[in-house]
């Protein structure tokens, strides 16, 4: 890779919030006090003055500093600053000044790297750009650690900027320098900026009660998923396997959409025909988890964890007083198809206790307290904007003699309500 001497820009960079275009970018040789201002304050709102200059230094003054690998900015501004008798401010002031000179100089060899290596089009090339002021945050600073390693020898009439410029002037750019968790942090948020993923937030379990048939006990409860992100959860069945009559596992595609109308597909999963319900689960779901709280001689629940499929589709419709930015008016999922399924945003599913396996057998349990958990898409298989909300559970009182449950708390709470719409689809 060529060094900051050798960049020049032609097309656009960042400054600020602003793309700028058709302007070239070289390493300026001398720093204006108007431009050091501007500097600062994208940085978040520090001020300039005098208090800031490197005042107690002698002009005539050099310096050695011995800057060794594994630094980040903070570090270099702190052997920098050491050096040269900053306060503690300043050397805050100095590694903000570092981070936007860095991203200044390095935005568009970063960005080329990023469209190349993540396959990007113009559509994510603009969200990088507009989003450039968040890159110097620690989440997506993958700069962070990108600087030349050696002895840097500094003036003491010297100002940050120029300081700042001269290391990245002998950084050349390079992803093996690079922080690669936020690299992919960095990919992450430009691909929720340009996709319309999905997110499923299952509601806590409602109607747990105990229901004994035959010798066993079992806890019965019905489960509630929606989406609330900004777009569908959407299924589709391997066009390979269409018109195979045999019942398979078929591969699940997901299909995500882009704001500019394009999709792409990743493979997510597998149907699974229910011979129960007579049509095909997406399988493994959702988990229903059972643990004991506070329980005498609490038994051990590692075999009633259970991994469950479900038919995805439009049957429930989330509260419209409730805020969903892109939800829809009319269903669009409303079969357990064996090609199609999903789920649209401001929408759910609603599996009621009375269904086929919404249960759990709990013959053996003493009376105590538990918690019911609900995880839904347990193993990541289909991408979503946060995995954060996908668990629900209740905390409730199980009393075994009389076969009661007692509902004691529901987390997470203010949820909103859903109203089952297509009551005829039993399954």
């Amino acid at each position: 890779m060529a060094s900051f001497d050798n960049i020049r820009r032609s097309k656009s960079f960042v400054r600020g919030s602003e793309i700028m275009a058709d302007r070239p970018m070289r390493r300026p040789k001398r720093f204006t006090l108007k431009r050091l201002i501007l500097i600062l304050i994208i940085l978040g709102g520090i001020g300039w003055g005098g208090h800031y200059a490197i005042s107690t230094i002698k002009a005539n003054t050099e310096f050695s500093v011995e800057l060794e690998p594994g630094l980040d900015r903070a570090g270099i501004a702190e052997k920098i600053g050491e050096e040269l008798g900053w306060s503690k401010k300043e050397k805050q002031v100095f590694a903000g000044t570092h981070a936007q000179i860095q991203w200044m100089a390095f935005s568009e060899e970063a960005l080329q790297s990023f469209m190349e290596r993540f396959r990007w089009g113009d559509l994510e090339k603009e969200s990088f750009l507009v989003q450039a002021t968040k890159y110097i945050e620690p989440e997506y600073d993958f700069l962070a650690l990108l600087y030349a390693p050696g002895t840097y020898v500094i003036k003491g009439d010297q100002s940050m900027a120029e300081i700042a410029d001269m290391l990245v002037s002998k950084t050349e750019f390079s992803e093996t320098g690079l922080k690669e968790e936020a690299v992919l942090k960095t990919v992450e948020l430009v691909r929720r900026d340009v996709e319309l993923l999905p997110d499923l937030v299952p509601l806590p379990a409602k109607d747990v009660r105990i229901d004994r048939r035959g010798s066993d006990t079992l806890l019965s409860f019905s489960t509630t998923y929606y989406n609330q992100g900004k777009g569908p959860l959407e299924l589709i069945a391997d066009p390979a396997t269409k018109g195979i009559r045999s019942d398979i596992a078929r591969d699940v595609l997901q299909r995500i959409y882009r704001v500019d109308g394009g999709h792409r597909d990743r493979v997510a999963g597998n149907f699974l025909w229910h011979q129960e319900h007579l049509h095909y689960h997406f399988a493994d779901f959702v988990i229903y988890d059972l643990e004991a709280v506070d329980v005498k001689n609490p038994p051990d629940l590692s075999g009633v964890r259970t991994k469950s499929t479900f038919c995805i589709r439009d049957v429930s419709l989330v509260d419209k007083n409730f805020s969903i930015e892109n939800r829809v008016e009319k269903a669009k999922y409303l079969i357990c198809g064996k090609e199609l399924q999903g789920i649209s945003v401001g929408w759910g599913d609603t599996y009621f206790y009375n269904y086929v396996d919404q249960n759990l057998n709990i013959t053996d349990l003493p009376s105590g307290t538990y918690r019911l958990s609900f995880i839904a898409n347990p193993s990541q298989k289909f991408e979503e904007s946060s995995y954060d909300n996908n668990k629900s559970s209740v905390l409730f009182e199980l009393d075994m003699q009389n076969f009661k449950v007692k509902i004691l708390e529901e987390t997470p709470k203010d949820l909103p309500a859903v109203e089952h719409i297509y009551e005829e689809q039993v399954f």
